[in-house]
């Protein structure tokens, strides 16, 4: 469960460009009176990455977080739409390149400019993209007003948007610029009440047109769609064949229907691992119900037709060879049309069974997941769909009813006149409650309340109410159904599945709270949004009033221990860290007040206000309107005041509860460090002496990891770059010098290390005169002693024995070989570096 880091941080705070981007547009007091919104849940915040399309009014405005974070220009930037009505909903498609925009009666495509286009130099000026209009004749304040706008998930391209009336009129338009028809009529249109009481395919099931009469049916209320939703995604692994064209429905009485399958006339699969589930499962499920059916003696007619036009169906998909396209990502698509052999309108499966009975309620949104199998098993085994999924109900009451669909959502069309099938004869479809929600106290019934589901983790989503964003997660328990679903053991499966749903305790937060003052079902509530980029963060937003509303959450990573198992691994309790939101001041405080556009004055009494004011009915209204006017303004004034009287105490009381928590931790830092206590003898208790001598240690080992750290980085940056070293750079100046010793042009050395004065040349022609003196000094002293034995010694006044003799050959024979060594040595080092020099042979 992510814990909340912040919430709305200094670059969405007033008067910040990030705050003006939400806030509404200013019109006169009698055009907001005139134009008032109609109630129900309203999604006007859209997202692409980073970036964010926010509806204000009937004007739609373009950010970047990041922009926005920077204080990079341009802030924002306004998408200049001609729409008449205030725009109650935003949907941006699967390729994030188009932007549906509904209102109350009217839906609108956008075709989006790329990022860079709108962030393109310093401009902030308006942007008019191309923009079309879907069904002029279709969506008119004379026809019913618009339930919710999907984007199907195996649309061409991404390109085909699903459109809901709450007269339940569903209708697919798969979009085309290239084609301005694709605009104007749908592909496929089915009438929800006709197709309640159809009995054949043959029927015609397509909505009326525009002007046609139409009768009162009871189904045109038991009918009226709140909320629709599909049952999956078929990019994600593990994702059941019939769950992508499973289109849930959920009306205002508390019914709930599926539409399967939903399909355009020409649907894509994008390459991905998810797809190889997503077919594997479809044509197992079928195979398998048609080889069961089959071997049955007796099975029902019905199941039986149903299961053959199911095979039909799908040998139409697998036989017929798919269009492969290849697309600029890198990625392949495999483009199918929509099977022949069914009917393109599928059967209307419900109303469904809920047990156990409840009270009875109204829906105001629904989401619908889809479970799999080995979710948590090795990575080589790879997750299997199965049919069975989670339907969460929310309810005008604000409860939240998590249903489970064990029977699963499979393929259904209505009867061919020649198979001779009562389609009023089917079998009942049943949802089980695993568990019920309540989110607020109290019965206040209201519709402005929806569900968003989150980005980060399955299973979870969040649910926008008048007095705030609570966050829900099914983990804790879902992943135990899971693995008991997919189990192939069947004895004692029923109480499994019992003990499983008995222990159904879903995690409910409220990350945001709104002020409510008034009626729960006036109030302004708009959608959530959930954001994860990893320049921004992992962030919860939304608009109250026109104001934002933002929380910073931690994302939890897998494989990371989370702060409760950290706590209990320590067997500690830390301080409790207090996350709080920054206090705004109310709107009333800084707005602007337009006291003649809030009242209405006509063009023949304007004139007379420059006059003298006489005692007349007309002034005696108009000082009355004045007074209802300002009495509601100074009110509003008022209540604004008093909670900033309100805030400023409770921060008095909170700043006083600070204090006490603080000195309480002081206290306890006391007594952990033993300052407070004597020391004792046995040596258990740690004083502060020893608590800094080790951290004095700590600090010094720090030092030595940084210092080594920082040399293995100088030599790392030293080993592929040009810079030589300090021993080569001294390496290369010996040889420098050397070079220039070696040289008979040069007279002295004055760089030689050894600091001679004379050239290395002239050193080695001087040692080797003296070694010729020396050789010629030894041969005659070998010659006059053997002329000793034989010649009379000469006369002589001094006599020098022998031994002196044979000591002073000695000191002669090892100053030669001395010599000798280092005329070879200085020979083999010139040699080395590249000088020739001739030795005299004897």
């Amino acid at each position: 469960m992510p814990k909340v880091l912040g919430y709305t941080p200094d670059w969405l705070s007033r008067p910040s460009p990030g705050y003006q981007l939400f806030a509404p547009k200013q019109t006169s007091g009698n055009a907001g009176i005139a134009k008032r919104q109609q109630p129900g849940p309203r999604q006007t915040i859209a997202t692409r990455g980073s970036e964010i399309f926010v509806a204000a009014g009937n004007e739609i405005r373009w950010a970047d977080l990041i922009n926005l974070k920077e204080h990079a220009p341009p802030a924002y930037r306004t998408l200049r739409v001609s729409i008449p009505l205030p725009i109650t909903r935003l949907t941006i498609s699967p390729e994030q390149d188009y932007l549906a925009v509904s209102t109350s009666h009217t839906v609108h495509v956008i075709h989006l400019p790329d990022s860079s286009l709108l962030e393109a130099g310093e401009d902030d000026g308006p942007l008019k993209p191309k923009t079309f209009q879907l069904g002029p004749t279709v969506h008119v304040l004379e026809e019913s007003p618009v339930a919710t706008t999907l984007w199907h998930p195996l649309g061409y391209h991404g390109r085909c948007l699903v459109t809901i009336t709450k007269a339940g009129v569903v209708r697919l338009w798969e979009i085309n610029r290239a084609d301005r028809s694709t605009f104007s009529e749908p592909s496929l249109s089915i009438d929800l009440p006709k197709l309640a009481n159809a009995i054949s395919d043959q029927d015609d099931l397509s909505a009326s047109k525009f002007g046609a009469s139409k009768g009162f049916s009871p189904d045109s209320v038991e009918l009226e769609v709140a909320s629709a939703c599909f049952g999956d995604f078929p990019e994600q692994e593990g994702v059941h064949g019939w769950a992508p064209m499973t289109l849930w429905i959920a009306t205002v009485p508390g019914d709930v229907y599926a539409l399967c399958p939903l399909l355009p006339s020409k649907w894509q699969l994008v390459e991905s691992p998810g797809i190889h589930t997503f077919l594997e499962t479809l044509t197992s499920s079928i195979n398998i119900n048609y080889a069961e059916l089959s071997e049955d003696d007796t099975p029902p007619k019905d199941d039986l037709k149903t299961s053959e036009k199911q095979v039909s169906w799908l040998s139409d998909i697998l036989y017929e060879e798919p269009f492969i396209e290849e697309r600029p990502q890198g990625d392949s698509v495999k483009v199918f049309a929509r099977p022949t052999s069914a009917p393109a309108v599928p059967l209307l499966q419900g109303p469904f069974v809920i047990t156990p009975d409840v009270d009875d309620f109204e829906l105001s949104d629904m989401i619908v997941f889809s479970l799999k199998t080995l979710s948590e098993s090795d990575e080589e085994e790879t997750a299997e769909g199965l049919p069975t999924a989670v339907v969460c109900l929310l309810t005008d009451t604000s409860k939240v009813h998590v249903c489970l669909d064990l029977e699963g959502i499979v393929g259904r069309w209505l009867p061919s006149p020649k198979d001779e099938v009562d389609v009023t004869e089917t079998t009942d479809h049943g949802l089980t409650i695993a568990e019920t929600i309540t989110l607020v106290e109290g019965d206040a019934s209201s519709f402005n309340q929806s569900i968003t589901p989150d980005v980060h983790t399955d299973f979870s989503f969040f649910v926008s109410h008048a007095s705030g964003v609570f966050y829900i997660s099914l983990e804790s328990w879902i992943r135990k159904l899971e693995n008991e679903l997919s189990q192939p053991q069947t004895d004692g499966s029923s109480f499994r599945l019992g003990r499983v749903l008995e222990s159904a305790n879903s995690t409910v937060e409220q990350y945001l709270q709104r002020r409510v003052s008034g009626q729960v079902a006036d109030q302004d509530v708009t959608s959530a949004v959930v954001i994860e980029d990893g320049n921004i963060g992992y962030l919860l937003l939304t608009t109250v009033d026109g104001e934002p509303q933002v929380a910073f959450l931690d994302a939890p990573e897998e494989g990371l221990p989370t702060e409760e198992e950290l706590a209990e691994y320590m067997a500690v309790a830390g301080p409790n860290k207090e996350v709080r939101e920054a206090w705004q001041p109310p709107k009333e405080l800084y707005e602007p007040f337009d006291l003649l556009g809030s009242i209405n004055i006509t063009s023949r009494h304007r004139g007379t206000l420059k006059n003298e004011i006489k005692l007349s009915p007309a002034n005696l209204e108009l000082l009355m309107d004045l007074h209802r006017v300002l009495s509601a303004q100074t009110s509003k004034l008022q209540h604004a005041v008093s909670d900033l009287f309100n805030r400023a105490t409770r921060l008095q009381e909170e700043f006083r509860d600070q204090i006490y928590r603080t000195s309480g931790l002081s206290a306890n830092i006391e007594n952990v460090i033993g300052n407070n206590q004597p020391s004792s003898d046995d040596g258990l208790a740690y004083d502060s002496i020893k608590i800094d001598e080790r951290m004095e240690k700590v600090k010094a080992r720090q030092d030595a990891i940084n210092a080594r750290y920082e040399a293995l980085r100088r030599k790392m940056i030293s080993i592929g770059s040009s810079e030589l070293s300090e021993k080569e750079s001294n390496w290369i100046e010996e040889l420098q010098t050397m070079d220039s010793a070696v040289d008979p042009s040069s007279e002295t050395l004055t760089d030689d290390i050894d600091g001679s004065q004379h050239a290395a040349w002239q050193r080695v022609n001087r040692l080797k005169e003296a070694q010729k003196d020396y050789a010629k000094q030894v041969e005659e002293a070998m010659k006059a002693v053997k002329r000793d034995g034989e010649v009379e010694q000469r006369p002589s006044a001094v006599k020098v024995p022998s031994y002196s003799r044979k000591a002073e050959n000695d000191q002669v024979q090892e100053l030669m070989q001395r010599n000798a060594v280092l005329v070879e040595a200085a020979t083999e080092r010139l040699k080395r570096l590249g000088v020739n020099i001739a030795l005299e042979t004897r």
